[in-house]
């Protein structure tokens, strides 16, 4: 198959970019990550859903603001945990199994089916977090490890083995992510406080439909 080192590129991209999200819906915003975000350079061409996510953090951290980070933190209980929260429906709880079971529970079809995935790729999360396995940081940390795989299978010359992943790379994309968290970026878009974690939501649902396109396309090149 031709294109191997653009291919290694593309999902090194790939890689970098889940690994990105996925640090915003593990935990609140630290000083750390802040800073980063604060003193990053932000595109301002490419894919206008993903840059108008962009300009919504940015002029969020360009804000006077006494104390940004308990902000955060306050939108990110708010938002994400449902603290004060007496309403259920007002609430983003980023677990697959909330939005796609009819009671909007944890624990149900979707986390079973996720801890299949994962034991089926051999995959064992060592983050120390007690959460089920449907969570969407899991989910975002599990694409970027299979993009690390499939890096891997190029550097080995196993152009078969990384198609392979690839594909199932867009199953995944198809039956689970964009199966709820185009809704639950939605829901976050509404209940957020800041525009930090509505840039956030914009950047996520715009780039998993974008990502999508991209594994369709090097997918195209596997049979080319």
């Amino acid at each position: 198959m031709e294109a191997i080192a653009e291919y290694t590129e593309i999902n090194a991209c790939r890689e970098r970019m889940y690994l990105f999200l996925m640090n915003f819906f593990k935990s609140e915003v630290d000083e750390n990550l802040f800073l980063q975000m604060k003193n990053a350079s932000y595109p301002e061409e490419g894919n206008s859903g993903i840059t108008e996510g962009y300009r919504m953090i940015k002029n969020y951290l360009n804000l006077p603001q006494t104390d940004p980070l308990t902000e955060l933190a306050v939108d990110y209980a708010k938002v994400f945990l449902g603290a004060g929260i007496v309403d259920s429906k007002k609430v983003a709880y980023p677990y697959e199994s909330v939005y796609t079971s009819q009671e909007r529970l944890i624990m149900q079809d979707a986390r079973d089916e996720m801890f299949r995935i994962l034991r089926e790729n051999k995959l064992v999360l060592e983050h120390g977090y007690n959460i089920p396995e449907d969570h969407i940081f899991i989910q975002l940390e599990f694409m970027a490890y299979i993009c690390g795989e499939i890096i891997k299978a190029f550097e080995k010359g196993d152009a078969e083995t990384a198609c392979r992943l690839m594909n199932g790379q867009k199953r995944f994309i198809e039956e689970h992510l964009l199966n709820w968290v185009p809704e639950f970026c939605s829901d976050i878009k509404k209940f957020a406080l800041t525009d930090f974690y509505k840039g956030l939501a914009v950047i996520t649902e715009e780039y998993i439909k974008m990502d999508l396109a991209v594994v369709e396309d090097m997918l195209s090149g596997c049979t080319a």
